[in-house]
């Protein structure tokens, strides 16, 4: 027998066989890319479940914006709507009203004890331009003078002008007043 041959079916040396080799790790873009499939996916269906759950608190809200609509009244919301003008209007009414009294007693408290008004005219051309037309007596000239310094020095009168004196038969010395009266002293809102 050849010394080459072998004819036992045992090997002599020791076999070895090749280690099998891993397959090849799952590279980092394919990681990446499973990842993020994933998590796309996952808010996806977070997206659809949430887009369920508003579709439902939207139809909630309508149905108690229905039922509170219901509850008021159309005829007393009217009511309240027609109230509410008329108050509107008697505030305008109000605010552009004049009352005279205010520039009586201011009057009364300018006015000296030697001097006294007989005829007066009171005149509203505008809310800014009111003026005062008055025929007056007093007991000499010198009162005259001292009740027109008197009047010219109140801020609440502009262009107090007193003219027309003479002398009257009684003796005493009858004028004349003119005067703007500032709209805040006879408006009945500053009151």
């Amino acid at each position: 027998m050849d010394p080459r041959f072998q004819s036992s079916f045992i090997p002599k040396k020791p076999i070895t066989v090749a280690a099998a080799r891993p397959s090849s790790p799952i590279g980092l873009f394919s990681l990446l890319a499973t990842i993020i499939f994933l998590v796309a996916l996952a808010l996806s269906g977070g997206a659809y479940f949430y887009q369920g759950v508003l579709k439902k608190q939207i139809a909630e809200g309508k149905a108690s914006l229905d039922r509170a609509k219901g509850a008021f009244e159309p005829e007393l919301i009217n009511q309240i709507i027609r109230l509410d003008t008329r108050l509107e209007t008697g505030k305008n009414l109000l605010a552009s009203h004049i009352a005279i009294t205010p520039f009586l007693d201011f009057l009364s408290t300018v006015t000296l004890k030697s001097v006294r008004f007989k005829d007066f005219n009171f005149s509203y051309l505008s809310p800014d331009k009111i003026t005062v037309t008055m025929k007056g007596q007093a007991q000499s000239y010198a009162a005259v003078a001292l009740q027109s310094d008197l009047l010219n020095a109140q801020k609440q009168l502009k262009n107090a002008i007193l003219s027309d004196m003479a002398l009257e038969p009684t003796g005493n010395v009858g004028f004349s007043l003119t005067a703007t009266i500032d709209p805040g002293l006879v408006s009945f809102k500053s009151k």
